[in-house]
Formats: structure tokens, C-alpha cells, sequence
């Protein structure tokens, strides 16, 4: 039985490790990794950095150094202070250290997070690296099963992790994880200071109850970590998925400009009723032309190309718009005539800038109308679009139109 034991006992020892650094590479890869860099990579990374393996090199490197300074040998059954006080400093500092190299390779959004992911998984290596054994546990349940018991705790505690913790961080975008790391790697990395003066205590009197107690104790700090962070994780995403379904429903997924939707609740607002108000129209010429004759790619650039134009003069008072197919407006609040002018000129040679790069080349007519004081909205649209189109037929008349490179001017 004895025997049976062991066995099983060193199957579920060789289970945690397996299944802590596979999850723990999973973990770094659903959350971090860009396309383009190697998986290979990234799992010898996780297999060399992951603090199961810190864990044993602090520990080593600790009695080393208390043994340099204290001139004496290890003495398994004997752990010093400063073995638990340098080791865990070490084994702290360690995972931090990796979780910053790590995150500056894979280039992560926020490092902060990839700090959050190694002390988490630092937290259950830590919990898992001694056995609850002691002279007053022992009598009770014999030492091989409280190892495989402690083995399979610890292995639904990383799946547990993984499942409520670090799947939903890895719907969060990159645009989206600017989050404090108060709220992430405060928590952990308090904990693991204070787990390690009682886990010295208990260490030093061989206190088997005690030692049982704390680890309880800790596995329910633990749960409560991953509870607490998947609440958190699961408001975030929430609140995203809410941002990303107002951002879509107010601009163009094509271009990233506001869509005519929004210009017609901003136009039923008159605007945010400013002081004074200049109204841009814009049409790009030739655009069916060249979706008919060299492929939508090269009218999709066109149309983005026209975009990035007027995105290059936006600002918290410059509103840009596609309006549908080839037509834009842009419409600028509590600006001068003057600065009005100014946008103009501007967006000009952002176009002239954008026309220097890339196969399509842009050309856009543009009807510009200004008011201050009162102003009626349709009226001033109407105006600028008149303005656009004397614009467009000029351009056309001196042969300027939307074309490629390597193809040859023609106006439809």
C-alpha cells in the first residue's frame, strides 16, 4: 500500500508541474502574445521564467548567501531565518524582475499585468511549496495522501485561475488595459511577504496544526484573490464591451471617422450651440472609377487615404465625418475665420503629405462655409456642398482626379 502510494504520490507531484507551467505559458500566450512572434519562444520563455522555477533557485541561492554570511552548512531539518527572509525576497523580486523582461519581449500593453499574471501564479507555487506535514497532522492522515491532496488543491487552484482569472483578461484589448496596478499587484505581492513569516513560524516549531491552519487559511485568501480579480476582470470587459458598441454605433468601421449617424444627433444639438461654426464638405473624385477598374483594395485606400486626411486635423473642437461612399464633412466649433482658414491649409498638406505615399493617389474637392452667432444647420450644409461641387467640376476641368501611379488620369 505503501508503495501504491508513493507512486500516486509522485505521478501528482509530476501532474502540478506539468500542468502549473502549461498553463501558466497558455496563460502568457492568450494574453500577450502578437501575432508574429514565436509560440516556441514564448513556451521555453514560461518554462525557464515561471516561478515553480524561480521558486527552487531563490530557495538554493538563499542558503548559499545565509551560509557565505553565517559560516555554516545546510541543514535541511534546520532552515534559518534568513534563508525564509532572502529567499522570499529573492523569489519576490524574481518574479517581478522576469515578468518585466518577459512583458518588454512580448511587448505587452501594460506591463503591470504581466507582473499580475507571474505573482498569481507565484502566490499558488509559494502556497504549494511545502507539505502540511508535522507531528501533530501526521497521526491523523499519513503523509503520502496529504501530498497527493495537497497536488490536486493546487492543480484546481491554477485551472481555477486560469478559468475565472486570466481567460477573461485575455478578452481585454490593448487598448483597453490601462488599469492601475494598485488594484492587481498590490494584493499578491503583499501576501507573499506575510505568508512566508508564518510559514517560518510554523517551519521553526513544527507546529504540523499550525502549518494546516495557515495553508487553509491562505487557500482561502487565494480563492478570494481569484473571486475579487474575476469580479474586477468581467466590471472591465463589461464596461468595454459597452464603449466598443457605442464606438461602433458612432463611427465608421472602415475609416475610424464619426459616421453620418453621429453628425445628425451632434447636428440635432446644433452642434453643442458654439459661438461660431465652420462646415466642410468633401467629395473624393474618381472613386467608382477606380472600384470598377482596379479592385475595391484600391478604392478602399482611396477612401481610407481621404480619411487620414481630415483624421490628421481633428481635435477636441475639429469633428471629422464619413457621410457615406466619397463624401465627408468636417465640422469645426468656436473657431475664428482666421483658424478656419488655418484648418483648410492644414488638411491640404496632410492630403499633399499622404499623396507622397502608396499606389492610390487622392483628390478631393472640398465647399468650405463659415458662420458665427445663430446659424441653421441644413442651411450652412447646403451651402458648403454647393461650394463642393463648384470645387469638383473645377478640379475636373483641369484634369486633377483620384488615380494610380501607374495608370493612366480618367474622370467618371
Amino acid at each position: 500500500m505503501t508503495n501504491v502510494l508513493n507512486v500516486i504520490n509522485s505521478i501528482s507531484d509530476i501532474a502540478f508541474i506539468i500542468i502549473f507551467i502549461f498553463v501558466f505559458f497558455v496563460s502568457l500566450e492568450k494574453c500577450f502574445l502578437r501575432e508574429g512572434q514565436s509560440k516556441v519562444i514564448l513556451f521555453f520563455i514560461a518554462l525557464l521564467t515561471n516561478p515553480m522555477t524561480i521558486f527552487p533557485v531563490a530557495t538554493i541561492t538563499a542558503v548559499l548567501i545565509d551560509g557565505i554570511f553565517n559560516e555554516v552548512s545546510y541543514d535541511a531539518d534546520m532552515m534559518s531565518l534568513g534563508v525564509f527572509v532572502i529567499g522570499s525576497f529573492l523569489f519576490i523580486s524574481m518574479t517581478i524582475l522576469f515578468a518585466y523582461l518577459v512583458g518588454r519581449w512580448i511587448k505587452a500593453h501594460n506591463i503591470s499585468l504581466v507582473m499580475f499574471i507571474y505573482l498569481m501564479f507565484a502566490v499558488v507555487s509559494a502556497l504549494s511549496g511545502e507539505s502540511v506535514s508535522g507531528k501533530n497532522i501526521d497521526h491523523m492522515i499519513p503523509p503520502d495522501i496529504q501530498e497527493i491532496l495537497q497536488n490536486i488543491v493546487y492543480i484546481a487552484a491554477v485551472l481555477l485561475l486560469y478559468r475565472f482569472v486570466v481567460r477573461d483578461l485575455s478578452k481585454l484589448t490593448d487598448r483597453k488595459r490601462q488599469i492601475s496596478s494598485r488594484i492587481f499587484l498590490i494584493p499578491p505581492a503583499v501576501f507573499l511577504p506575510v505568508y512566508y513569516v508564518f510559514d517560518f513560524l510554523t517551519y521553526k516549531y513544527d507546529d504540523g496544526f499550525s502549518n494546516f491552519v495557515v495553508r487553509i487559511y491562505s487557500l482561502i485568501v487565494l480563492a478570494l484573490f481569484i473571486w475579487a480579480f474575476s469580479v474586477i476582470i468581467r466590471n472591465i470587459n463589461a464596461t468595454n464591451a459597452a464603449i466598443e458598441a457605442q464606438y461602433e454605433a458612432e463611427h465608421d468601421k472602415l475609416t475610424g471617422l464619426y459616421n453620418k449617424g453621429k453628425y445628425m444627433m451632434m447636428k440635432e444639438n446644433h452642434f453643442g450651440n458654439p459661438g461660431s461654426v465652420a462646415l466642410f464638405n468633401f467629395d473624393v473624385n474618381n472613386l467608382k472609377y477606380i472600384n470598377d477598374n482596379f479592385g475595391h483594395e484600391y478604392g478602399d485606400e482611396l477612401i481610407i487615404k481621404a480619411a487620414n486626411s481630415i483624421h490628421a486635423v481633428t481635435s477636441d473642437k475639429v469633428f471629422g465625418f464619413r457621410m457615406g461612399g466619397d463624401e465627408y464633412a468636417m465640422v469645426a466649433v468656436d473657431v475664428t475665420e482666421k483658424e478656419t482658414e488655418e484648418i483648410r491649409t492644414r488638411w491640404q498638406q496632410a492630403l499633399e503629405e499622404l499623396n507622397s505615399q502608396g499606389e492610390v493617389i487622392c483628390v478631393m474637392a472640398c465647399g468650405l462655409k463659415y458662420s458665427e452667432g445663430e446659424f441653421d444647420a441644413d442651411e450652412l450644409f447646403h451651402q458648403a456642398d454647393d461650394l463642393m461641387y463648384h470645387d469638383k467640376k473645377a478640379r475636373k476641368d483641369k484634369g486633377e482626379t483620384s488615380h494610380l501611379r501607374s495608370a493612366t488620369k480618367t474622370e467618371a
